[in-house]
């Protein structure tokens, strides 16, 4: 297990995903200049270690074939002092061994692998012998080589010779090798920085010119900008068709440009088209609802799913009325087995009284080819239950047989739905009908007395204004404000109850030009500039609603502005799937605590005497706004200003046809 975890951990494709974000994220010169440092350093570095494993091996094979070399000439000239027991001769033997340096043991050993004489190296510190003793061959082992002959006297062994070779030398000699070839390895990859520092030039600098005119072309949209060819190598090649792709978007543009022009002419002209097409859009809709349902019936007709179909189909035989052959849905339907319905006559699936009533009648109609009518009846299941369904037959010929197929619909929930549906209607036109009738009382039995109130009081302030004193004056004055007052309430009371209830034709608003009408209708002293921060969208919604919000919000920025130099700023901005609209003034403010109060129903912070308010504006804005999907609030601070926030779907945006239409009806109502 821990191999395999080592193997994945490894493996060059993981090791691959995570170089390649490395060098995504790198500039083509220095991805260059990358890519031939480790081709290079690859290169070197596989060389070094075939080098280091050729040394390596070549000393190791080397060393045992000297060691083998001493150990042969050892036991050749011991053969007699063994023989004859002389181990003083046999250590003057060994003694030979001085003249290797690496060489820190020797020993001859008795058939017996006793240990008959032995030599040490005079440095070694540590007086060791192998562990473990062999035949003949070699071994290594921590850091030491062991090379074992046998001594052999007339074709019999009689004793062995061990040599024991520290391989410190050849440690050494590896250090000294891996540290040439790291100092070679830094000096090359200098020596291949440098280079490809230059080289790579080659193929970065035309691709660099080439990004910076498409980056000039992506935002200056200057289609007769052309890139410099610099090689006709494939970056060549690559140019020539950037250059070439550059004059065919010129060349759309104009042809784009022309046909816009030929378009808003052609709209013109559609325009009369469609005013006579729309008249005759109404009656070709009443045409198509009949062709629709001639289709659905026609689609029923055929349908040939028999087994799969959700609603029961039963098949009877038309000259004797007995059931051959029906579907799961239809065992479902009145809960039968299909042996229980085959071979037995249709009428077992309706109610007594419906078999000589209006299905029988029905049936035989259909026998006379009368196709296509559909009946809604009652069945009855095997416990006795009543079901109600919608049967559609139709007649089919079999191999000469006329048969009657018969497709029901369990409709028995939609009857309990249609019931409660025409109670719920019946209550929706009772509140409707309420609803205009409060309407009409507001508008004529209620404004048709304030009228008559403003106008004696003018005739009085009027026929009367050299015999009354100036607190008369006010009083009518007064009079005539609350009459006014009162006529602003009950239109705003009206304006209340239509958002949401009267349903206006939604067209296409720009809202820049929709702004600047309201700012001209609102007409605001010299003393207050409306200014408008950044581009607002085109929408599509009822244009005297979304009106209705901006006029109200600028009317009450207006209205109650207290500083000499009044500031009021509209905004909008994206966020997320809304846009999110501003109006900002630098007015008297208002206390957090009123934050909830002042989008509630004849709710104001200031006496009625100072400012004419109704109280209704901020929630007339909260219901259309919450009507479209948004929703509304305020930041305030007092003594500085506040800003009142509301958001509406992104769906509203208008597409870019219609902002082309748009634009285009706007030219031509602009145009003398």
């Amino acid at each position: 297990m821990p191999l395999k975890k080592t193997k994945e951990r490894n493996h060059p494709g993981r090791q691959g995903k995570l170089i390649m974000p490395v060098f995504r994220n790198m500039t083509i010169k220095h991805k260059l200049i990358s890519i031939i440092m480790l081709a290079c350093i690859a290169g070197l570095v596989l060389a070094g270690v075939a080098f280091i494993s050729w040394e390596w091996s070549t000393f190791r094979n080397n060393m045992v074939q000297n060691v083998s070399t001493q150990a042969e000439m050892i036991a050749e000239n011991c053969k007699a002092a063994l023989a004859f027991k002389d181990a003083e001769d046999t250590k003057k033997t060994l003694s030979a061994l001085h003249v290797e340096p690496s060489i820190v043991f020797g020993g001859v050993y008795t058939k017996d692998n006793k240990l008959f004489a032995t030599y040490y190296r005079d440095y070694a510190e540590i007086k060791v012998q192998p562990n473990e003793l062999q035949s003949s061959g070699f071994s290594f082992n921590a850091g030491f080589l062991n090379v074992f002959k046998p001594i052999v006297l007339d074709g019999e062994v009689i004793g062995m010779v061990c040599i024991r070779s520290d391989m410190s030398p050849m440690y050494a000699m590896l250090k000294r090798n891996i540290s040439v070839i790291i100092a070679v390895l830094f000096l090359s990859s200098f020596v291949a920085f440098l280079v490809s520092s230059q080289l790579q030039k080659v193929i970065s600098r035309p691709i660099l010119s080439l990004a910076k005119v498409a980056k000039d072309v992506s935002e200056k949209k200057d289609y007769s900008t052309r890139a410099i060819k610099h090689s006709n190598d494939e970056i060549g090649l690559l140019i020539d068709a950037f250059n070439e792709m550059l004059e065919q978007i010129q060349q759309r543009n104009l042809e784009l440009v022309d046909a816009k022009e030929k378009l808003e002419v052609r709209v013109k002209e559609r325009t009369a088209e469609l005013t006579c097409a729309n008249e005759q859009l109404t009656q070709e809709i009443t045409e198509r609802k009949k062709v629709e349902e001639e289709l659905r019936k026609a689609e029923e007709k055929y349908r040939t799913q028999f087994e799969g179909a959700l609603d029961a189909i039963v098949v009877a035989d038309v000259k004797t009325g007995i059931i051959i052959d029906c579907n799961p849905a239809a065992t479902r339907l009145v809960g039968r087995e299909k042996s229980e319905l085959i071979g037995k006559p249709q009428r077992i699936l309706y109610p007594p009284e419906k078999i000589e009533g209006e299905f029988s009648k029905t049936f035989k109609q259909h026998l006379k080819g009368k196709q296509g009518q559909t009946l809604e009846t009652q069945v009855i299941t095997k416990t006795g239950g009543i079901k109600d369904v919608a049967i559609k037959a139709n007649l089919l010929e079999i191999e000469g047989k006329k048969l009657l197929q018969g497709i029901f619909r369990d409709i028995t929930e939609n009857k309990k739905a249609e019931q409660r549906q025409a109670q719920l209607l019946k209550q929706l036109e009772k509140i409707n009908q309420e609803l205009e009738d409060f309407a009409y009382i507001v508008s004529h039995d209620l404004k048709a007395p304030l009228r008559g109130i403003k106008t004696v009081a003018e005739w009085i302030s009027t026929d009367y204004a050299d015999k009354l004193d100036d607190n008369g004056k006010e009083q009518m004055k007064l009079l005539v404000g609350r009459v006014d007052r009162m006529h602003n309430l009950i239109d705003g009371i009206l304006q209340y109850s239509r958002v949401g209830r009267v349903e206006e034709e939604k067209v296409v608003v720009n809202l820049n030009e929709l702004v600047t009408e309201v700012v001209d209708l609102i007409a605001p002293p010299e003393n207050i500039t409306i200014t408008v921060e950044n581009e607002l969208p085109v929408i599509k919604c009822e244009k005297t609603r979304i009106t209705q919000v901006f006029q109200n919000l600028l009317s009450n920025a207006v209205k109650y502005m207290d500083k000499p130099q009044g500031r009021i700023k509209v905004g909008c901005v994206e966020e997320n799937s809304f846009w999110k609209f501003s109006v900002a003034d630098n007015g008297p403010g208002i206390e957090e605590k009123h934050f909830e109060k002042i989008f509630q129903l004849f709710q104001t912070l200031t006496p009625r005497d100072e400012f004419e308010s109704t109280g209704i504006g901020l929630t007339i804005i909260k219901k259309i706004v919450e009507m479209y999907g948004g929703k509304t609030w305020v930041q305030s601070k007092v003594g500085s200003g506040s800003t009142f926030f509301f958001t509406l779907p992104k769906t509203l945006s208008a597409t870019d046809k219609e902002k082309q239409l748009l634009t285009a009806s706007s030219r031509n109502a602009s145009a003398p």
